[in-house]
């Protein structure tokens, strides 16, 4: 039975710009889009700023594979703000990842609070969008003039010349009538959710020693240059793994339910800690209270059964002990905006695309977590540096929007690409700073000047042109060796070698 509930809606104030999602990706735009002027609340769903990544994984990418860096600006500020507390450590390079660098979650939080305090953002937490107001527009389109919130105070409304959907799901943009599409096109499946825990009590060297013992057991494909490799996981602050498929095999034989054929980890050597995405849960949406429910559980399942793991076969883990779990499970993938002004797709990412309109770049692999495949990730290893257009965040139908991060406009292939945290953020800092240019010039975000739009952003730091940057000093220690730019993976359960398709 359908009912109507009717409730008293209350004055939450108005702003230049209302961004709807805290995590990384609204924080870049919040913090970018109050520095150049404009009146921003942040609206967030937890008693917390940070998103995801306060779960404990790293924050990768800013680098592209031959070692440049490719992020900056508020992104990259972050991460100096957070080093000088000691939150953060030096970047590694990665022959898969590009560079990753360690963060530290708990100090992500306190910082992200006070640097976006600082700048002067209205903060509200502990509130959910639950509608947005559209009001008649410009030729035909709606215009997104403000959103209805939910907290412990009621219902307010919150008035807002520009809204910017940062909630990763396409929430604000599904409620304004965007058209959004689930996961593949072909058939609305997404990337697989984790939930990520962290495990502490691990011997790292006798971890390592097991790795040089067996190296092909690091990643699940080949490596070039492996003793580089395992020189660097031996000194630095946090090393990626992907493998240990051997002990898996052997677990399985023994009746162990693994979900997965390989272990997706990051090992903190100074701590003995490991942060894992090996729990693998499939056919989550978030719009089903039902469904995600039902995934949390199972993703708490399949932590229980995987210390079990540990703890029985991998070298070093004996004593391995629960010590993190996250506020939420991992949600790679749900909606994708279709009706932007552009859509961005895997072959643009791929053959390194060049857009007028740029605002963001990034050199992150095509990165997969596909259902049924076992934990074996589709990975195109080897792109370019790609570039992300402002046209892509453009709802072709309503104005006053913005939608960044995970729900922009790309297709399934080439989100699973610019979803990693620091690319988030730098697309969350174009958006930020063009919809605070819209505010000043009072156009519509779509009539914007974008030649302004970059000078603005190369003034906050921005990197838009990555020719001629340097690179880092760990560039080409290692690589993946691959076929065609595709990594050669193996599927365990079947011996059968294939090429991943993207």
């Amino acid at each position: 039975m359908n009912k109507t509930l009717t409730l008293p809606v209350t004055d939450g104030g108005a702003f230049d710009i209302v961004i709807v999602g805290g995590g990384t990706t609204g924080i870049a735009a919040a913090v970018a889009a109050a520095r150049d002027g404009a009146k921003v609340c942040l609206v967030e769903y937890y008693g917390f700023l940070g998103g995801n990544a306060t779960t404990g994984l790293p924050w990768m990418a800013y680098h592209n594979l031959s070692g440049q860096r490719v992020v900056g600006g508020v992104a990259y500020e972050f991460i100096e703000r957070l080093r000088e507390v000691g939150g953060a450590s030096d970047f590694y390079m990665d022959p898969v990842c590009s560079s990753t660098v360690a963060v530290n979650p708990h100090w992500w939080k306190l910082v992200s609070m006070q640097e976006v305090k600082k700048a002067g953002i209205a903060v509200k937490l502990h509130s959910l969008v639950v509608n947005v107001e559209t009001v008649p527009g410009a030729a035909g389109r709606r215009k997104v003039n403000g959103v209805y919130l939910t907290n412990k105070g009621g219902v307010q409304f919150i008035a807002g010349q520009i809204v910017m959907d940062c909630t990763d799901s396409g929430d604000i943009a599904r409620m304004a009538g965007a058209t959004m599409v689930k996961g593949r096109a072909g058939d609305q499946k997404t990337q697989v959710s984790s939930y990520t825990v962290t495990f502490g009590g691990i011997d790292v060297p006798a971890l390592l020693d097991y790795f040089r013992k067996n190296p092909d057991d690091i990643r699940p494909f080949p490596i070039d240059n492996i003793d580089a490799l395992l020189a660097q996981m031996a000194e630095a602050e946090i090393f990626i793994i992907g493998g240990l498929r051997k002990l898996i095999a052997k677990a399985r034989a023994d009746g162990f339910e693994l979900p997965r054929g390989v272990v997706p980890g990051l090992i903190f050597p100074k701590t003995g800690e490991m942060t894992t995405v090996a729990t693998c849960i499939e056919g989550l949406d978030p719009t089903d209270p039902e469904a995600f429910t039902r995934a949390e559980q199972e993703g708490m399942r399949q932590t229980q059964l995987w210390l079990k793991f540990f703890r029985a076969y991998v070298p070093g883990y004996a004593h391995a002990h629960l010590c993190g779990t996250p506020h939420q499970i991992g949600i790679r993938e749900t909606y994708h905006m279709a009706d932007a002004e552009y859509v961005v797709t895997g072959d643009d990412l791929k053959t390194g695309r060049k857009f007028d309109d740029v605002i963001s770049l990034g050199g992150y692999h095509v990165d997969i977590h596909a259902p049924n495949r076992d934990g074996h990730n589709d990975h195109y290893v080897g792109p370019p540096t790609f570039q992300i257009p402002y046209r892509s965040l453009l709802p072709k139908h309503i104005d006053g929007l913005l939608v960044v991060g995970r729900a922009f406009g790309a297709t399934h292939e080439a989100q699973a690409a610019t979803r990693v945290i620091p690319l988030s953020m730098a697309q969350g800092q174009g958006g930020g700073q063009a919809a605070a240019l819209a505010v000043e010039k009072g156009c519509e975000l779509r009539d914007i000047d974008v030649a302004e739009l970059q000078r603005r952003l190369l003034k906050q730091g921005q990197i838009l042109d990555h020719t001629g940057l340097p690179r880092h000093p760990r560039a080409s220690m290692f690589k993946v060796a691959t076929v065609g730019g595709h990594v050669n993976l193996r599927d365990q359960d079947t011996g059968a070698a294939r090429a991943a398709q993207v």
